[in-house]
């Protein structure tokens, strides 16, 4: 039988293990951001560059380019699902949150949880979806019309992005468990 004291040393040592398997978690959340920061930005100067030049072309030139609006397409794909990504971590995205709002104490947390859990199954679900596509134009080899880039790449972009928000939002979900009995000044 332990006694109080050795009972509060281990609560005390996984408390602290819980804080550095948090901080280094962040870390890699930190590193995945910035990655994601970076592929966006390229994507978006891939994307404007493109569409620039395409209409620059077409009412200058009068030359058609089909390589460029594809190309800003493709980039405009991958932008957006990584967008999403951000909007779901920091919290921008469009949200209804009347009655939301209006709920307070166990119960927002039991509906925030709920939520979370609805979020991960539907990005759990998409993510398996986007490994079957790609899977599938593996088999086939089916390339874009014009780059004659092949079509698993694109749809990567729905593994990348799904498999981020996963990622991301099972972390969220881990710190409201760990954080679900703590009062609501103390969160």
């Amino acid at each position: 039988m332990q006694t109080g004291q050795q009972l509060w040393t281990l609560q005390k040592q996984l408390s602290e293990r819980k804080g550095r398997f948090m901080k280094k978690t962040k870390k890699v959340l930190e590193w995945i951001t910035k990655v994601e920061y970076a592929i966006m930005i390229v994507a978006f100067v891939l994307m404007v560059l493109c569409y620039f030049t395409s209409v620059v072309n077409r009412n200058f030139i009068k030359a058609s380019m089909p390589w460029a609006e594809e190309l800003a397409l493709y980039s405009m794909t991958f932008m957006a699902l990584l967008g999403t990504e951000v909007g779901l971590r920091d919290g921008t995205q469009v949200a209804v949150t009347a009655v939301i709002e209006k709920l307070h104490g166990m119960t927002r947390k039991v509906v925030d949880l709920v939520k979370q859990l609805v979020l991960e199954l539907f990005s759990f679900s998409m993510l398996n979806a986007g490994v079957q596509l790609v899977e599938k134009q593996l088999q086939h080899g089916q390339t874009t019309p014009v780059l004659k880039i092949p079509m698993s790449f694109m749809y990567s972009s729905l593994v990348l992005a799904f498999g981020l928000i996963l990622l991301v939002q099972t972390v969220t979900l881990v710190e409201m468990i760990l954080n679900f009995k703590k009062k609501e000044a103390d969160v």
